[in-house]
């Protein structure tokens, strides 16, 4: 009697054992079909948003390769590069200038009035097609910027750039410059709040 039971439990354990992996096979394919499924059905949705993350990555070289190029190596005649003939260069109270040779002009001026100029990147951060950055630019004065005359002082500012990009090349900027700060360490105004 006790061989039959034993053969008995030995029976209803492979029939246990075999109804476990029927239903864990059963799960793992419905699992797999709505996986399937669902893949197939975000897949243009992954390929978007890949594709949008590479379009932000590429105009943060663009930008990147600019600032680089034309402000920290000093090459303003370079700036005509990177951006498309019909550039807006939006510069709050010093104004807009337009076109490619002009904000490139613009530029040129900056970089040669500081030579040393150094633009040291805080943060940079894009969405579609604009990409922002934070800069604190540091360098000598030596020959006249902006109407200012040669100081030959040190300036330092802080500087947040709005860049929106069309085709690989920066189409509007829009600076934010802290002015006071060039004003004040050129010697030309100081404002009651700068010690």
């Amino acid at each position: 009697m006790e061989h039959k039971r034993s053969y008995a439990t030995h029976i209803d354990a492979r029939k246990s054992r075999s109804i476990a992996l029927t239903i864990t096979v059963a799960i793992a394919a419905v699992i797999g079909v709505l996986a399937v499924t669902g893949s197939a059905e975000s897949a243009p949705t992954a390929a978007l948003h890949g594709g949008k993350r590479a379009k932000v990555a590429a105009n943060k070289r663009v930008v990147l390769a600019f600032i680089k190029d034309v402000l920290a190596e000093h090459h303003g005649d370079h700036a005509a590069r990177y951006m498309t003939p019909d550039i807006q260069f939006h510069a709050g109270t010093v104004g807009t200038v337009v076109g490619s040779a002009s904000v490139a002009g613009v530029l040129n001026g900056v970089v040669t009035a500081i030579p040393d100029l150094n633009p040291q990147l805080q943060d940079i951060f894009g969405e579609g097609d604009e990409v922002v950055v934070r800069l604190v630019v540091s360098g000598t004065q030596t020959g006249a910027l902006l109407g200012i005359p040669a100081s030959g002082r040190a300036v330092s500012w802080d500087a947040v750039d709005v860049y929106k990009l069309k085709g690989g090349k920066i189409s509007e900027e829009w600076a934010a410059e802290d002015l006071t700060a060039i004003l004040n360490d050129t010697g030309t105004f100081k404002a009651p709040w700068i010690p």
